[in-house]
């Protein structure tokens, strides 16, 4: 069974120390800090938008998760970026 309460504590505490080092407001505290993980993500090589559909997936199968414990159903995520022309 996943600890939800847990894993939101564990991500507002790291919201808190990241709206702290960068001095990012509170309603555009997540956006930013996932633009950076962004940059950071391309900096150690790895593919962003396929670690944010993960992350999507997951975050679908917990919210959906029964009491029980089992998880959810998966979920199809699509990102698409289009450069305004």
């Amino acid at each position: 069974m996943i600890d939800k309460t847990k894993h939101i504590a564990a991500a507002a505490e790291a919201l808190a120390v990241f709206q702290r080092d960068c001095g990012t407001v509170d309603e555009h505290a997540i956006a930013d800090l996932i633009c950076d993980l962004g940059l950071l993500a391309e900096e150690r090589g790895l593919d962003f938008l396929g670690e944010a559909k993960r992350g999507i997936r997951h975050w679908f199968a917990e919210r959906h998760a029964p009491a029980g414990g089992n998880l959810g159903p998966d979920a199809i995520v699509e990102i698409r970026v289009t450069a305004k022309a």
